[in-house]
């Protein structure tokens, strides 16, 4: 039949075309939690968890009514996100240097935000509405760690390293660096 085959021709591409979506999503998800969280923003959250003068923040912090803390978190959270979608904007723009550096720039207070999530989550967990979202969020990324197209991207580029951190060994012996 000619219109079963034109539906199964176009639920073909559309699963194709969001599986090139999910994979686009995946490889930004893993560049950014591999190089931009793992690698900068989780040492400086870890460094800004051992300084003194937030212990004491911290202990305010926990002093501050839940409704505060809501819109602080959310003025950070929200001005993070912003100045991540303009330095993305700068980039797609052409503008690589200035968007990356605004990029960099927003990891310090990305980790801040990050820090004063987890001194407050529990305040934060008793909006009902918030305590949804981030269990949606948790879910939705649960999920994207499990899907077969995040598996097998983390598996190719786990090779990928592997391949770069060889192959870098052999110049440098080459060039008669020490390894």
């Amino acid at each position: 039949d000619f219109t079963q085959s034109h539906q199964l021709m176009i639920k073909k591409l559309f699963t194709k075309l969001f599986n090139i979506l999910l994979t686009i999503l995946i490889l930004i998800y893993l560049i950014l939690e591999e190089l931009i969280w793992d690698r900068i923003a989780d040492p400086i959250y870890r460094f800004l968890h051992r300084l003194k003068i937030l212990q004491h923040l911290e202990e305010f912090i926990q002093h501050l009514n839940r409704y505060t803390l809501l819109a602080l978190f959310l003025l950070l959270f929200v001005a993070v996100e912003l100045l991540g979608v303009f330095a993305i904007a700068l980039i797609a723009q052409g503008l690589i240097l200035p968007g990356i550096l605004l990029y960099a720039g927003k990891i310090p207070i990305a980790a801040f935000t990050f820090w004063l999530f987890r001194v407050a989550q529990d305040k934060l967990l008793t909006f009902t509405w918030f305590k949804f979202c981030y269990g949606a969020i948790l879910t939705l990324i649960n999920n994207i760690k499990t899907s077969r197209v995040y598996l097998n991207i983390k598996t190719k580029l786990h090779a990928v390293k592997i391949w770069v951190k060889t192959h870098a060994q052999r110049i440098k012996l080459v060039l008669g660096f020490k390894v």
